[in-house]
């Protein structure tokens, strides 16, 4: 793929979404202008950018699309589910085209006849309803008020005033602030300021926009408006309200902030480096143990020592500003959300809602990029499974409209990210009986299932409640797929439910694994690193503490009964037992659970590498790391391990 065509589905991705959700939004507030102005600009440079190649299905569409909304603009007419329906459709065509762009570099085989099936759709779609006019009210913002004042010889009865806040970078979206502001019709009055203090002679950049643009005109404002379509949050348009009560006086303020884009790639060398620099730091350390065997070698291990700790702290500031450039919000795939449960209802016929919330908090891309996938199979069977159909929830006495609610809130350096529903609950006897007739658990076992471990078996492969198989759900794919998913993601799942209220399944992430906290521990000899984020607490019992259990292990934990395994039977390096054992208490799904180790000792940060040649064969290895002594050891994954 050509670099041209490389970077097209970069923005064509990017735009996609933003028009999916401006209609997403119109779908709600059917008269929100600024929505609706957005969907037209993401359309139009979709379609501009679509025209530098040969893409003539997706230039068809587009410029339907766009002629939809250019005609919903023009009438000052709002657009109704009908309307929004075949241009949600195009866009996740779009979608699928570029898709196959990235992977072949052509568009799909069926892709004209595709193109040209929406392109009638739209065309079924050109009525519109026309929007209420808005309410008069408001007064004028200080800026005209002053604009106005300067100018007491123009009548204000029927005038406009205008504020034009070119971008900064304008010139390289291919605007032309004096071009637009000499078509503005019926100009009285004019002027032009500056946004900030010019710069020194020799800092003088002439390719960026400094200038604030005002005026006054006793033109329509719609006329002004149309003129400034594109730019919507570029412009500020007012007039005295209390001489024309069908309109609103509006302003807008524009913000910019300056970006590029970089290759994951590069940003992941530069971790690397990072990481590098982390194990050269942790290898002074024994630097200074031997400057210290040094005859007068005390100053010498103390200057060491400092320029480590020097060196410790510029790495660690290195650190949080490479893991930094990674982190993006979970905004960018909760809005996909939006399209996913908006498409589900209409295939289900359960009218839903959906409630995002925590959008603004940040994790590494691939990790937001990688939640997708399992919030997908969550909410598939929270609608398949959990929410009633409509007459069933007003039996119920809930509202007709399921709620579907994705929250997001940070705890420590992981996050939390919730999706619940308001649906029937999960049965626990509809779980231990579909469980027993499978021949997953005994009967026995199902009889002494608690809560937590009953709803552990949702995530047994293959295990599925549902006794036909939908579009939605059925397949005994979706909770396993979602815990295998959030494990390769570094975190883990649990379920809560009430019958008749709802269910909510919490996952757990970190925020970044481009550094790992790792705690060394020994077995027979043997050191193997184990990350932190799968350790509750260390604890040292004596021998006589560890109760025989049939042929297992278990000891007491603050009333609390842990079963054990022992990690030197687990690597095949057991060892005889000791009068008192040191165990790590591991958190694994809803339980607890003791692994006895020989000894514990340092912690660190370092950066994992994943296992290459032999060792990505082997069962339960996360990665390895490089100690400060240049020994590599194999840090461990503990859940497979113990699967």
């Amino acid at each position: 793929m050509d670099d041209l065509l490389a970077q097209f589905v970069i923005e064509a991705a990017e735009l996609t979404q933003q028009a999916a959700e401006d209609l997403l939004a119109l779908d709600c507030e059917p008269g929100n202008r600024a929505r609706l102005d957005s969907a037209f600009r993401a359309i139009h440079t979709l379609k501009g950018s679509v025209g530098l190649f040969d893409l003539a299905p997706m230039q068809g569409a587009l410029h339907s699309a766009e002629d939809l909304l250019d005609l919903a603009i023009k009438d000052n007419v709002e657009l109704d589910p009908t309307r929004i329906d075949p241009i949600l459709a195009v866009l996740e065509w779009i979608d699928r085209c570029v898709q196959h762009l990235q992977r072949v570099g052509t568009l799909p085989p069926t892709a004209e006849d595709e193109g040209a099936k929406l392109v009638l759709w739209l065309a079924s779609g050109r009525a519109v309803t026309p929007a209420p006019s808005p309410v008069a009210g408001g007064t004028l913002p200080q800026w005209a008020a002053k604009l106005f004042d300067a100018n007491p010889a123009i009548h204000r009865n029927g005038a406009v005033a205008l504020r034009y806040t070119p971008a900064p970078e304008c010139f390289f979206s291919g605007d032309d602030p004096i071009s637009l502001m000499a078509g503005v019709p019926e100009l009285v009055f004019a002027r032009i300021s500056t946004r900030e203090n010019w710069r020194d002679p020799a800092e003088f950049d002439p390719f960026r926009s400094n200038l604030i643009f005002e005026a006054i005109s006793m033109a329509k404002r719609a006329d002004i408006e149309a003129i400034f379509r594109l730019i919507p949050d570029q412009i500020a348009i007012a007039h005295d309200a209390t001489t024309d009560p069908s309109e609103l006086p509006a302003e807008s303020h524009e913000t910019t902030t300056r970006t590029i884009r970089v290759d994951l790639a590069r940003i992941d060398d530069i971790v690397g480096l990072v990481g590098e620099l982390l194990t050269a730091k942790n290898g002074m350390s024994a630097l200074v143990t031997q400057a210290q065997l040094l005859d007068g070698g005390l100053a010498l291990s103390r200057n060491v020592a400092a320029l480590q700790q020097d060196i410790g702290r510029l790495v660690a500031q290195l650190q949080r500003a490479a893991t930094d450039v990674r982190m993006v919000p979970l905004g960018d795939t909760l809005r996909r959300l939006s399209r996913l449960v908006r498409e589900i209802s209409g295939q289900t016929g359960k009218p839903l809602q959906l409630v995002v919330t925590g959008g603004e908090i940040e994790a590494d891309k691939t990790i937001v990029d990688g939640l997708y996938e399992p919030l997908l199979h969550i909410i598939r069977n929270a609608v398949d499974h959990g929410i009633e159909p409509e007459e069933q929830r007003q039996i119920a006495g809930k509202p007709a409209k399921g709620t579907i609610s994705v929250s997001a809130r940070q705890v420590g350096h992981r996050i939390e990210l919730a999706v619940g529903d308001d649906g029937r609950g999960i049965e626990l006897g509809h779980i231990r009986s579909t469980a027993l007739a499978r021949g997953l658990i005994s009967a026995e076992a199902a009889a002494a299932l608690g809560e937590s471990d009953c709803l552990e078996l949702l995530f047994a492969p293959g295990f599925s409640t549902s006794e036909t198989v939908s579009d939605l759900s059925g397949r005994g794919v979706g909770m396993d797929a979602v815990r295998s998913s959030v494990r390769r993601l570094g975190g883990k799942v649990t379920i809560s439910s009430a019958v008749g209220t709802g269910t909510t399944i919490v996952l757990s992430l970190p925020t970044s694994f481009a550094m790992s906290r790792v705690i060394l521990v020994t077995v027979a000899g043997e050191q193997y690193g184990v990350p932190m984020e799968s350790i509750a607490e260390t604890v040292r019992i004596p021998a006589s503490a560890i109760t025989q259990v049939r042929s297992n292990e278990a000891f007491a934990l603050r009333d609390r009964t842990i079963p054990i395994l022992r990690l030197g039977d687990i690597v095949g390096s057991g060892a005889p037992g000791r009068s008192e054992e040191m165990l790590l208490v591991l958190e694994i799904g809803a339980s607890a659970l003791g692994l006895v180790v020989d000894g514990i000792g340092e912690r660190f940060e370092t950066l994992l590498r994943p296992p290459a040649g032999l060792l990505r064969a082997v069962r339960g290895i996360l990665g390895t790391t490089v100690l400060g002594d240049g020994r590599i050891i194999m840090v461990l994954d503990l859940e497979a391990l113990l699967a």
